[in-house]
């Protein structure tokens, strides 16, 4: 039988050729051994032709995507070289007379025509797709199944050890998917009790990506769920030590919740979509009605700019205490089920004058989206290129706080559609300077504005928890236990001074996670109160929030 019939038989019979690029490039028939098409150059070539799917590549895009920049003068001919070895390898029986059936040459450029399931690539993103599908009906059971099958498809690193900028950039990709699906499949184990089936493997993957947070938060999950609650808080402190020590931060707010209610003995349940709207609502604390109004107003944003194929860009911006980070954290929320590849969090904030550079944010970004540390380049530009491809093809909703100027923010844009950017900042002129970017901006609420002349700015005088006297402390006091320096305190430098004598009350007081009930007594307010104090200090970078009516201080570098 001849290459040409048996290439252009029944999708997955037993003359049709079967690719394999999730590994070292191999063609063979099923059943068989699969061998190397060829030196590493025609690997390139063919799994150019093979990503492209049916679609002509013209020469001078072959030459691109093989050599990139430095192609040297023989490239096009090189590159004939390799088509007419391909051609010969995948119709081997076909006379120079017959025209051919399945790399197919024209005035467009070169196409391969291969059946849909020969290309193991090809088959994995289609389970993926069934398995998303089946996640939006509610069918853990079969989603699980799916990303088994879609992550069976894999031998190793994607076109391993083949050339040329295509293939750096669809190595990136496929890695990406490959971790989305193995976190998803992990996930639907532990909502089917399947917990000890997937200790090795999360073994394994935080050791191969340890700043990974939500894949520690997963082993986490997996060793409780065993009973072995020891080890898993073990992860956390490892966890705590390990991004210390490289990045300078503190465990994310998500894993800090997660870590506060194993040792409540009270695991969160898995949510894989999204609740109603009064489910959430009942769970939060309800904004203020003019950024309840700016909740709508985001979300359309958002879901708009997303539909018209464009990378959407929202801008939340006010004065410090304004509720930008509440907000911000509702809208993430509420368009979750938008972006089903997940989100990516990061805080640009610095205690100095110096806003930081995009370099570190973007290892930390690439780390959070699996590309291995040894390939994340050095280069700040070079990061920058391999962020955007890493986010190709897929859904992200990228949230960045505290944003101070367009040269920190343009790196950690996306380069293409189907992800989306919402920010906080206090400029009023970075959304301007941003491409399409949306503006909306919230007004100062009582607790961010300056007192009224011949108003005091002290907060009701009252113990405070692990404090050995009350803390009177008023700015600009100089009487016996008033106004001495605290060097435990977050910078105040930029806070409202209504807000300074809460943020030095809670910095003396050392507590951990504290609910709004706990703080309204260490500030001797109402609940309503301390609520409104605690979004205040949370958008000025002085407390964190790791849960829905949880807050702490954060570790500082």
């Amino acid at each position: 039988m001849r290459g040409g019939e048996t290439a252009a038989g029944t999708p997955g019979g037993d003359g049709a050729l079967l690719f394999r690029l999730l590994g070292p490039v191999r063609v063979g028939l099923p059943g068989g051994p699969a061998d190397r098409p060829g030196p590493p150059r025609r690997q390139a070539v063919l799994s150019v032709l093979l990503l492209r799917r049916r679609r002509p590549v013209t020469v001078a895009e072959l030459v691109a995507a093989v050599w990139g920049d430095d192609a040297p003068a023989s490239a096009a001919g090189n590159l004939r070289t390799h088509l007419w070895a391909l051609r010969t390898l995948l119709e081997p029986g076909r006379t120079s007379r017959e025209p051919a059936r399945i790399l197919l040459g024209d005035e467009h450029g070169y196409a391969l025509h291969t059946p849909p399931d020969s290309v193991d690539a090809w088959r994995f993103e289609q389970r993926a797709e069934a398995a998303r599908q089946a996640r939006a009906r509610g069918d853990t059971a079969a989603e699980h199944a799916l990303l088994a099958g879609a992550l069976g498809q894999w031998s190793g690193e994607a076109l391993a050890g083949v050339p040329g900028p295509f293939a750096e950039e669809e190595r990136t990709r496929l890695a990406a998917l490959r971790a989305t699906a193995r976190k998803r499949h992990i996930v639907c184990a532990l909502r089917l009790g399947l917990h000890h089936t997937v200790i090795p493997e999360l073994s394994a993957l935080t050791r191969e990506f340890p700043l990974d947070e939500e894949l520690r938060a997963l082993f986490m999950r997996a060793l409780h769920g065993c009973g072995r609650r020891a080890e898993a808080f073990t992860v956390f402190a490892d966890t705590h030590r390990t991004l210390g020590e490289e990045l300078g931060v503190a465990p994310c707010p998500e894993l800090t919740a997660l870590h506060a209610r194993l040792l409540a003995d009270d695991p969160p349940p898995f949510v894989l979509r999204p609740s109603g709207p009064l489910v959430r609502a009942n769970r939060r604390t309800a904004l203020p009605d003019a950024a309840e109004r700016a909740l709508t107003r985001a979300k359309s944003v958002l879901v708009e700019g997303e539909e018209r194929g464009a990378v959407p860009v929202l801008v939340i911006t006010g004065p410090g205490g304004a509720g930008k980070t509440a907000l911000a954290a509702r809208v993430a929320d509420d368009v979750a089920h938008r972006f089903p590849d997940g989100r990516l969090s990061a805080d640009l904030r610095t205690w100095g004058p110096v806003p930081a550079g995009p370099g570190p944010l973007l290892a930390h970004l690439l780390r959070a989206l699996a590309v291995p540390a040894s390939r994340i380049p050095a280069d700040p530009d070079e990061r920058a290129a391999l962020y955007r491809s890493a986010l190709s093809g897929r859904r992200v909703l990228v949230v960045l706080h505290g944003a101070r100027d367009a040269a920190q923010v343009t790196p950690l844009l996306p380069g293409g559609p189907g992800s989306a950017v919402l920010l906080t900042t206090r400029s009023r002129v970075l959304a301007p300077a941003l491409p399409a970017a949306t503006r909306i901006e919230l007004a100062a609420r009582p607790y961010a504005e300056d007192p009224p002349p011949g108003e005091g700015t002290d907060v009701p005088d009252t113990d405070v928890p692990g404090s050995d006297a009350p803390d009177r402390d008023v700015p600009g006091s100089d009487g016996p236990g008033r106004g001495a320096p605290d060097t435990d305190a977050p910078d105040q430098g930029d806070l409202p001074p209504s807000l300074v004598p809460a943020a030095r009350r809670l910095a003396r007081s050392g507590a951990g996670l504290s609910s709004v009930e706990a703080l309204a007594a260490a500030l001797g307010t109402d609940r309503a109160g301390a609520a409104l104090i605690a979004e205040a200090l949370v958008d000025a970078g002085v407390l964190d929030t790791p849960a829905a009516g949880t807050y702490r201080l954060p570790a500082r570098p």
